[in-house]
């Protein structure tokens, strides 16, 4: 039998996966790390903890395994969208942290490119528009403080593209990485664009010649990184992709309509279509699957599982403590107060942006987060039911704007971590009013690296197979009396969005000041 090995590099840890070519998980492993904040809306990350992570999670697969290397058909890795790319000189030694999808601070730098090309220009050629979120923004942001680096860059490489390189000695780069870079790849021709790049300044020469789909074999694995991996030398390595389109095909997002919510540290709401369907309110980029046809158009929180986490970490102390002392889920802790709580939670709305600024369908770079119409009567309970329901008001939110740019919504699957709870995903469902699949064994990324893997190496004859590989899904319904409820609700979150715009704005300009 042969095996393949999937690894996702996320934001806050990687795992990677060890499969048969039947899709059972023979083993798994995980490597937690943080992210560098060093001012306020700023996000970076060193590639060495990406590339050690990498590395130990697949040997660890491999030796607990207990599978012989030689039978490793292929490996595949993803990763979170890059940003900025990693800058490195000749060597491919990094320059610089990653600036990553998290970090806002090219604000000067896309008011220059409004100025200087146009929102309407940049949509035209590349699909996408201007916002601190895309990766050629933060490029600009890199020439324009830091001129000392940016001389010296002669690759920006994305983190699975690095540790791709590392593995094999093969530069490359995927096409959904490239499309979501942004404003310097033609989405209609599906390769770079060159006039853009002259027109923003950033030389073509920072990136490999060819774009690769994410199954396809970019080389084999070298000396070295059998002796880092306990990989065989001579095992395939596919380009991979971003993880979120990765892990929507681990959901089994394929067909025209697809949704795959990526309920995890951001959302990330996928929509999967088999024709040109592009608005300026998406970010869209090639799919992971068929990319020279196929778009992933996406919108989402920056902050979704984040918020959970933070009101966790913040304002969950007992529950973190009783999970240290007698083993319970501080999640499931706080899930069970807010179940005691009426949907809309008594009136408390919760805006869960808390990045400060927001990506698409958003495009508001001082976007923030908030309890509105908090009082003395609220409880812990209210206050993290509204955390929930924020996010959920927020998935509506994207939801309506895919469907104005025409785009249907057939299938929607809810994968990820936040996934998990019950109680989330009942919220999500009476808050949108559609059903909800959830696949309580969905391994996210790393599986659909897995299945990209088979793909690219011929172990998998075409994605048919996908389906066979999830098992079962769990169907949540919306409930109708729940829905009228939160009609009104999500109107104040919507209302709420607007009419807060200009404080938030004013905010910053007083913080900046």
């Amino acid at each position: 039998m042969s095996y393949l090995v999937g690894t996702d590099i996320g934001t806050l840890g990687t795992k990677t996966v060890l499969v048969d070519s039947e899709g059972k998980i023979l083993s798994t492993a995980f490597e937690e790390y943080g992210v560098l904040n060093p001012q306020q809306g700023w996000a970076e990350q060193w590639p060495k903890v990406w590339v050690q992570a990498t590395f130990k999670t697949i040997k660890q697969v491999v030796e607990n395994s207990r599978v012989n290397p030689i039978d490793i058909a292929g490996v595949c890795i993803s990763s979170l969208y890059g940003g900025s790319g990693i800058p490195v000189d000749r060597v491919m030694n990094p320059l610089r942290p990653c600036i990553i999808w998290a970090d806002r601070r090219a604000t000067e730098e896309c008011r220059w490119v409004r100025e200087k090309v146009g929102v309407d220009e940049i949509f035209r050629v590349t699909g996408n528009v201007v916002d601190p979120y895309y990766g050629y923004t933060k490029m600009l942001w890199i020439r324009e403080h830091e001129a000392k680096v940016w001389d010296k860059i002669h690759r920006l490489v994305t983190p699975n593209s690095f540790c791709v390189h590392l593995l094999t000695g093969v530069e490359s780069v995927d096409l959904s990485s490239a499309g979501n870079y942004g404003g310097i790849f033609d989405i209609h021709r599906r390769t770079w664009s060159e006039e853009m790049m002259n027109e923003l300044g950033i030389p073509r020469s920072l990136f490999p010649e060819e774009i690769l789909s994410s199954e396809e074999v970019v080389g084999e694995v070298n000396s070295e990184g059998e002796k880092k991996t306990g990989l065989k030398k001579g095992t395939p390595v596919c380009a991979g992709g971003v993880d979120a389109p990765v892990s929507a095909l681990a959901g089994g997002a394929i067909l025209d309509g697809d949704l795959a919510s990526m309920l995890g540290t951001s959302m990330c709401n996928g929509f999967i279509s088999h024709e040109p369907r592009l608005s300026p309110r998406l970010i869209n980029f090639p799919y992971v699957v068929n990319g020279q046809e196929w778009t992933y158009s996406f919108t989402g929180v920056v902050t979704a599982g984040y918020c959970v986490r933070w009101f966790r970490d913040e304002l969950g102390k007992i529950e973190k403590k009783a999970e240290k002392n007698r083993g319970e889920d501080a999640y499931k802790l706080l899930d069970n107060e807010a179940e005691k709580v009426s949907p809309g939670s008594d009136g408390l709305i919760f805006l869960p942006h808390m990045m400060v600024g927001e990506r698409a369908p958003y495009w508001d770079e001082h976007l923030r987060g908030g309890f509105l119409g908090l009082s003395v009567f609220h409880t812990k309970g209210h206050m993290f039911r509204s955390v929930l329901e924020g996010v959920a008001y927020a998935m509506r939110y994207s939801i309506e704007a895919a469907r104005e740019a025409g785009l249907p919504v057939n299938r929607v699957t809810l994968v990820d971590g936040g996934a998990r709870s019950m109680l989330w995903r009942q919220i999500i469902a009476d808050v949108t009013g559609l059903a909800m699949d959830y696949i309580p064994e969905a391994k996210g990324a790393p599986l659909g690296d897995a299945i990209l893997a088979g793909l690219g190496t011929g172990v998998l004859k075409d994605h048919g197979v996908i389906e066979s590989w999830l098992g079962d899904k769990v169907k949540t319904e919306p409930d109708p009396d729940r829905m009228r409820v939160y009609e009104g609700f999500y109107t104040l979150y919507r209302d709420s969005l607007e009419a807060n715009r200009g404080i938030f704005r004013k905010m910053g300009e007083l913080l900046r000041s």
